[in-house]
């Protein structure tokens, strides 16, 4: 059985996912708390390089977009909370952290229309859908 050939959105995708951790990382060197988003950059990246787990790589994309949704919406129309403002925003910042960051926000967009059924990064998670 031939293996299925990686998508062009795959590699694009994971070589920035990849980037982005390198750089998350060094960033980590002076303030440890993105280390862990670096570490969830890098297992994105995996995860996406080898077409495995693509509930969770959907799933993981999808909380990181609504916390940071929900951070900026919390910032700058946040004032009808009072004093728990900052306390939603602090966990929608640590939810966005835990979910990789910044970066993965950015991408998350392009990697969810990607994972419509019927697009290359779809067929890649799911490789039984193309031989039925």
């Amino acid at each position: 059985m031939a293996l299925p050939t990686r998508p062009a959105a795959a590699w694009l995708f994971a070589v920035l996912l990849l980037i982005g951790a390198g750089l998350t990382a060094f960033f980590g060197l002076s303030a440890n708390g993105y280390l862990v988003p670096a570490a969830m950059l890098a297992i994105m990246a995996a995860l996406l390089w080898l077409g495995r787990a693509g509930g969770l790589f959907k799933a993981v994309a999808i909380i990181n977009l609504i916390s940071g949704a929900v951070l900026v919406l919390t910032l700058a129309f946040g004032d009808v909370l009072g004093d728990r403002k900052l306390d939603v925003s602090g966990v929608a910042l640590l939810v966005n952290l835990l979910t990789g960051g910044p970066l993965l926000g950015l991408l998350a967009p392009g990697l969810l229309l990607g994972l419509r059924t019927g697009k290359a990064l779809n067929q890649w998670f799911n490789p039984a859908a193309i031989a039925a």
